[in-house]
């Protein structure tokens, strides 16, 4: 596409939110999602309580197709199948990053702090 505001200004990744409960998980994911928004950045959260897939397995390549094509992935997911996602995404060479989002940090604090990493600063 020619058209700037459709073009890829930044690098896709990926990023695997762990955690010890679905609602941290979910809650730095869609904390993350509108922070990289409000920077006009593509992102997409692969959340299975949104219609997505629940094998990690399948997720994990939907959100490497989605990184190699300069989105942000934001996949808030259990550990289970996270060692083959971790594998493919380092075969591609495709960005990845996991974080755990754990009680003791609240949810902005590990946005900010995947944010930061993901846009250069920290």
């Amino acid at each position: 596409m020619s058209d700037v505001k459709y073009r890829c200004t930044c690098p896709g990744a990926t990023v695997w939110v762990t955690g010890p409960t679905a609602a941290d998980r979910r809650g730095a994911a869609y904390a993350l999602a509108e922070r990289l928004m409000a920077g006009q950045r593509r992102v997409e959260v692969l959340d299975r309580l949104n219609g997505h897939d629940t094998d990690p397995e399948r997720i994990g390549l939907m959100a490497e197709v989605l990184a190699r094509n300069g989105i942000v992935a934001i996949v808030p997911c259990a550990e289970e199948g996270v060692a083959a996602v971790r594998e493919r995404h380092a075969a591609s060479g495709t960005r990845y990053v996991e974080v755990c989002a754990c009680e003791r940090d609240c949810a902005a604090e590990t946005a900010e702090a995947v944010h930061d990493l993901l846009t250069g600063r920290g």
